[in-house]
């Protein structure tokens, strides 16, 4: 009788174990809700170092998208985009975690391009990066009025995924790179203050 009652235990939570990892990459309901509950074009309220949750979940490694054509995706990326241009706190790139949601989505202003617009990108990970570095000062959205100088690679190979879904690879230099890797250190849990303190 103890080890049927066992054996059912053991199936309940390995069942429980399998349905949570299947639904590991979707939105969870909170996330859901702090991307819809404003118009698409409203700001997001920025996730702060000086707040203990906030600071935790920035220190905390985002999960892939599963489907970049969802069009939570979609809206998450318009919701981050009227965030970063707000002219309160104006950026040159945002991370998901910097707006409440683990997951790995960036927005990039390229500086690279005429038009030097902000590019949605979502999975991304360096693939290759060049022995050449550079200092340059960097400050953070998450991490008001804090400055400090970090070296980077001035090149870096990277790949990443669009809205679309579409597989994108390219290489990318100079002041584009470095927003690319600050944001991208953001999905890692990684912040710029990391970075200077470990010159």
């Amino acid at each position: 009788m103890l080890i049927d009652k066992l054996k059912s235990v053991i199936l309940i939570s390995t069942t429980i174990l399998i349905c949570s990892s299947c639904n590991v990459r979707e939105f969870s309901a909170y996330e859901k809700e702090l991307i819809y509950k404003a118009q698409a074009d409203s700001s997001m309220r920025i996730t702060l170092v000086t707040n203990q949750e906030d600071s935790l979940l920035l220190r905390t490694t985002s999960k892939p998208i599963n489907d970049p054509s969802d069009p939570t995706v979609k809206l998450l990326a318009r919701r981050m985009l009227a965030t970063v241009t707000d002219p309160m706190h104006k950026g040159v790139g945002i991370a998901a975690p910097q707006v409440g949601i683990n997951r790995r989505l960036i927005l990039v202003q390229r500086f690279d391009q005429e038009d030097k617009v902000f590019d949605v990108i979502v999975n991304p990970q360096i693939i290759d990066f060049s022995d050449s570095l550079e200092a340059v000062t960097e400050g953070c959205l998450s991490i008001p009025n804090l400055r400090g100088e970090v070296l980077r690679p001035w090149l870096i190979s990277i790949e990443y995924q669009d809205t679309t879904g579409r597989l994108i690879t390219e290489k990318v230099s100079g002041y584009t790179a470095r927003i690319f890797q600050h944001e991208i250190d953001h999905l890692d849990g990684i912040l710029f203050i990391d970075r200077v303190d470990n010159q």
